[in-house]
């Protein structure tokens, strides 16, 4: 006997649950009303509708970044299946787990003309770590065979996206002729998966004796924290660095665990030659995934060091400078045990060069904090929230400069949130609707801090975030400010033209539309006083920051001078301690 369209959705949908899968975001259209009126109606699955197919699979995309385990997309088939291609990429590239599950029509209607039937074979290209084109339901279909390509299609997602494509013929769904109503249908009465996975990766790591003579060996080691996945990495990481006393320097997407070790402004401190010709280090250990700041890729990529080890449970290559010389894939909580058990006790670490660091990096700071007035402008939000979000659960930067000017002057703390970012691709789309499953997974107040063109770029995902306790910072430059810092030489015209982008609009009646309370702020201390008046509230919250793209980028370069010139005078006066004059 055939299987109805609803039968087969509700088998699909069952053997998700069945594996583990708890949410569904649903993107509305008809050719997939199967597949999302049985998600809708399973009794265990948590679901989302929105009405955005690009944004839900933004969604998809941060619940899955967050939860390490993947969120359903469901959409209808056309062009709706294009516009997850954005969030699809990002996920490819950061190895988020997502499924993609997409209605289509059935094979007589391929190549045919008919309306909205496009070609969703392989759609997303290379990106998926798998895809599977689902027959439409027929006569003579073994049910192991759907279950078995649900069971894996769940294991290939755990670290990157996958993509379903399953075909549905009309009429999509069965109607009692007399009531005209959908049947109800029973749960298939399926129990576990059919085909179990084990998804656990190397946890145990056997260090050869001559990578563990190079580290015990090194005078300067430095360890590198990449985007790291969870706190538990993070936790080994800072163990790792207590115990041999090297310096930690850590990517904004890196959870601070200790503040012991832990330098905070590296990429300032870099920015110096003199600093880079004399402080460099001799065994570079890299956990994780690549790093946002560029300039701390170009100080370790031009170190000396003969030895750059890199760890991570990916098995994507992580070398953009070509420069890993040992290339680990295991966890790095087994590597860090490993590393700690295996490490002869006369491990010789040059315990200045660690006094260096700590040294020069509070005087950075506090150059830049100095330097700073109570003129609302971005360096100085940044400076501002590394103290208002203390003990704050998360946070989500867009990319472009949101995440940069974290990265710099973000002064980060074992009490300070951690940080959320597509950087993948690094692409400024879908960054509300990602922060919204993100909230989905993550417990208290969250803050997603990005600019004007992320925010018009994704403003249809405002309605995801009306229901999560978070609050949105905007920072409206109007227009492009990242390409200010660029060394572009283009007349004034024809730069905003091309490049600016100004579009002269504020946020405020965007806020009301989607009823999120709105402010629009001026100065620090109006900045604080908003901001200390949400704390006994709960929900969304829009708040609107007003700067000029020019003076910031020449903000930004003075700074970046002093920084300089701070960690220079450091040095000489190491020189000078180190070479008394008679």
């Amino acid at each position: 006997m055939s299987q109805s369209n609803a039968e087969r959705a509700r088998l699909i949908i069952g053997e998700f649950v069945n594996c583990g899968i708890e949410q569904f975001i649903i993107a509305s259209g008809f050719r997939s009303a199967p597949l999302a009126l049985a998600a809708a109606s399973y009794p265990s699955a948590q679901i989302k509708v929105h009405f955005d197919e690009r944004g839900s699979a933004f969604f998809a995309l941060g619940y899955g970044r967050a939860a390490r385990k993947p969120c359903v997309w469901v959409t209808t088939s056309g062009t709706a299946v294009a516009n997850g291609l954005p969030a699809v990429i990002e996920a490819a590239m950061d190895e988020v787990p997502m499924i993609c599950l997409t209605a289509d029509r059935p094979p007589e209607l391929r190549d045919t003309g008919a309306n909205q039937t496009i070609d969703q074979i392989h759609i997303f290209g290379r990106y998926p770590k798998w895809f599977a084109d689902l027959p439409a339901p027929g006569e003579e279909q073994d049910e192991s065979f759907i279950r078995t390509t649900i069971d894996y299609a769940v294991h290939r997602s755990q670290n990157g996206p996958v993509h379903l494509n399953c075909m549905f013929r009309e009429p999509l769904l069965e109607k009692n002729d007399q009531t005209h109503s959908i049947p109800a249908i029973p749960w298939p009465d399926i129990g576990d998966p059919q085909t179990r996975y084990q998804t656990t990766v190397k946890s145990t790591v056997d260090l050869d004796d001559e990578l563990l003579e190079k580290i015990s060996g090194a005078r300067r080691g430095l360890i590198v924290s990449g985007r790291l996945q969870t706190m538990d990495e993070a936790k080994a990481i800072h163990g790792l660095a207590d115990y041999l006393g090297w310096p930690l320097v850590a990517d904004i997407c890196a959870p601070v665990h200790t503040a012991e070790n832990f330098i905070n402004s590296s990429d300032l401190i870099v920015r110096s030659k003199l600093f880079a010709e004399k402080y460099s280090p001799d065994l570079i250990l890299h956990a994780g995934g690549p790093l946002v700041s560029r300039e701390l890729q170009h100080y370790l990529a031009n170190s000396p060091a003969k030895t750059y080890v890199l760890v991570a449970p990916s098995d994507s290559r992580i070398d953009p400078c070509h420069v890993v010389t040992d290339r680990i894939h295991a966890t790095i909580a087994g590597f860090c045990d490993a590393l700690l058990i295996d490490l002869p006790s006369s491990t010789r670490t040059d315990t200045e060069w660690l006094k260096v660091w700590n040294r020069i990096y509070p005087l950075v700071h506090r150059g830049i904090y100095d330097e700073m007035t109570e003129d609302l402008s971005e360096p100085m939000l940044v400076l501002l929230l590394g103290n208002l979000l203390r003990r704050m659960n998360w946070g989500f930067a867009a990319s472009s400069m949101p995440i940069r000017d974290l990265q710099m002057f973000f002064y980060r703390s074992k009490d300070s949130p951690r940080f959320f970012a597509n950087r993948g691709a690094s692409g400024i789309d879908g960054t509300l609707a990602t922060a919204a499953g993100i909230a989905q997974v993550q417990t208290g107040r969250g803050v997603v801090l990005l600019g004007d063109l992320a925010m018009l770029h994704d403003l249809n995902s405002l309605s995801l975030l009306r229901e999560c306790d978070v609050v949105i910072i905007v920072i409206n430059n109007n227009g492009g400010g990242i390409f200010h810092m660029l060394p572009i030489a283009l007349e004034q015209e024809a730069f905003e033209k091309v490049l600016g982008t100004p579009h002269d609009m504020d946020f405020r009646r965007v806020a009301e539309q989607f009823r999120i309370p709105y402010s629009l702020v001026n100065s620090c201390d109006q900045f604080r006083e908003i901001w200390w008046s949400l704390k006994p509230k709960s929900g969304p919250y829009l708040i609107e920051v007003q700067t000029d793209r020019t003076q910031n980028a020449e903000l930004h370069n003075k700074l970046y001078r002093l920084s300089i010139e701070t960690v220079e005078e450091v040095i000489q006066k190491l020189e000078t301690e180190d070479h008394p004059r008679s």
